[in-house]
This record gives structure tokens, sequence and C-alpha cells, in this order.
């Protein structure tokens, strides 16, 4: 990421420096916490009623976080369990957690190849770390402050690309009469874009370091490239079957775009996909390079 910001054609030096010393203080937790909660006084009885465990549970909850009124924060506590499969990224900590239940298939797999956990695990941890200079992460400073750090004209370069990325979204009809909010998952969509680009500039980089020529026939995984199985474990990842019920849920309240979306619509963007599978004029994910929109 740090690579990418570095060449940016539309930020400027002043800019850029401030964006790499945020990059440069990201906090990174990986697997679980280092101390753990003590639950022992949360009262949860088979013979309660279903109701009356969920109360019990949300009053300890309650009386945990009013007990931290006045106390400094603790920057060592976890906002997501370590089994829940998921990971986030925390602006007024500048921090990028992963739990340790995302490190598993599809994402991460130690038997895989490069390709297919960089397209996994790899695009996660870049879309966390974009996560720091979307429309919301980018309006707090590398401490976690609420602070403007942009250069006036380079926050108003950043807001046209931004209202780019929204408008291709927003073509998108998920069922009839209903669209896409490119405005409303905004922040998950240039996370998976900056995710996707950082995660295969660390691919190729890990690859050359590691004397592999991608382009070569003794490189081919069941017959694909390496570039190929990367953007094919990250479909992969998000493969997903889902009622039109649920479509319309999804699309009204989800912050991220459907999954099919955050594949098909993502990679409208990324020319090294357009390479990886010779897309050209005519074909279905085609778009011409001066309508694609590049942030990170």
């Amino acid at each position: 990421l740090g690579k990418h910001i570095i060449n940016l054609p539309w930020m400027s030096d002043e800019t850029k420096l401030k964006a790499i010393k945020k990059l440069n203080s990201f906090t990174v937790k990986i697997g679980y916490p280092d101390k753990w909660k003590d639950y022992s006084s949360m009262e949860i009885d088979p013979e309660n009623s279903f109701y009356a465990n969920v109360h019990n549970a949300q009053m300890w909850h309650q009386k945990e976080a009013l007990a931290k009124w006045g106390k400094p924060v603790d920057k060592t506590e976890w906002g997501m369990t370590p089994q829940t499969v998921n990971a986030y990224y925390n602006p007024m900590a500048n921090e990028i957690v992963f739990p340790a239940a995302i490190l598993q298939n599809p994402f991460f797999d130690p038997e895989a190849t490069d390709a297919e956990n960089y397209g996994g695990i790899g695009v996660v941890i870049g879309h966390e770390m974009s996560h720091g200079f979307d429309d919301q992460g980018s309006q707090f400073d590398a401490d976690g402050n609420m602070v403007n750090w942009w250069a006036p004209e380079d926050a108003a370069k950043f807001e046209e690309l931004t209202k780019g990325l929204a408008a291709q979204f927003d073509k998108v009809e998920i069922l009839p009469g209903l669209m896409a909010n490119g405005s409303y998952t905004l922040g998950e969509n240039i996370g998976d874009q900056g995710g996707l680009r950082v995660s295969h500039t660390a691919f190729l980089d890990a690859q050359k370091k590691k004397g592999v020529d991608v382009e070569s026939a003794d490189a081919l995984i069941d017959g694909f490239t390496p570039e190929q199985a990367f953007y094919l474990n990250y479909a992969n990842i998000w493969a997903t079957n889902c009622r039109d019920e649920e479509k319309r849920n999804l699309t009204i309240g989800d912050v991220h775009s459907l999954a099919e979306n955050r594949v098909n619509v993502t990679l409208r963007n990324i020319a090294p996909f357009f390479k990886a599978f010779n897309i050209k004029p005519g074909d279905k994910l085609y778009l011409p390079a001066e309508e694609q929109v590049i942030i990170w």
C-alpha cells in the first residue's frame, strides 16, 4: 500500500507523506487478545427463558461498558472474538485486526499456493488497510484523531474519484426496480479495490523474490496461470447463494455490496485482471480504461 501511495498520480507529496505516516502507525492484531475477558459474573441459566438470558447478557455488557468510564482506553481490547470469521479496521485506534477464525479456508491455507493465499487472506489484509484511507477512515490521522490531514486540492480529487466509483455501483440493478447504492457501500468498495490491488502487487513482489516467473508454463496451477489463480480465489471467497428476499435486505441494510458485485464490479477497474484473462471489448466485464476508477 505504501508503494501505491507513493506512486499516486493525483495526490501531492505533502499529503502522501502524511498518508505514509498513518500507514506506518498501524497497530496489527492477529489471532486472539493477550488477555481474556472474565465472563464468570454473567448469569446464564439453562432453566431461564431465552429472553431472561439475553437480558442478563446485555446487562452484563452494559455494566462492563459503564465501568470503563473515566479510565484510560485499553488499547489491547478487541472488538471481535477470535471465533469470528471476519476482520476490521478501527479508525480511532488506527489498528487492523484479524481474528483466528479467518485464518482458514477459503481465505488462508498453509498447504495452498501463494496465488490462492494472496487472493484470499492477502486481499482481506489489503482491504482492512485500505479502510484507513476510505471515505470515513481518511478523516482520521495516524493517532486516531478526527483531524483533516489532507491538502484541499487532494481532498477534492479524492472526492471526485469516490463519486466515480460510487456511480459504477449505482448502475447495477439488483432486482427489478432495485438498484445498488454506491454511496452507501462506498467505504467497502474502496476497501475491496484497494485490497485487490495491494495484494496483487505484494503477490508479484513475493514471486519475484522467489525467482518465480508467473508467466512461465512451469508456473501453471491446475491449468491456470498464478495471476488467474489469484483472481479465481478472490472470486471463490465470495461465492454465495442468495434468495431474492435476502438480496433485497442486504442491498437496503448492508454497507457491503452483494458478493457477486464485490467481485464483478470491482474487477472491472483492475487492469492486471484484464491482462490475466485477456478481457477485451465486447466481453461482459470489459470497461474502457478511461472509465476505470483507481483510488489506492
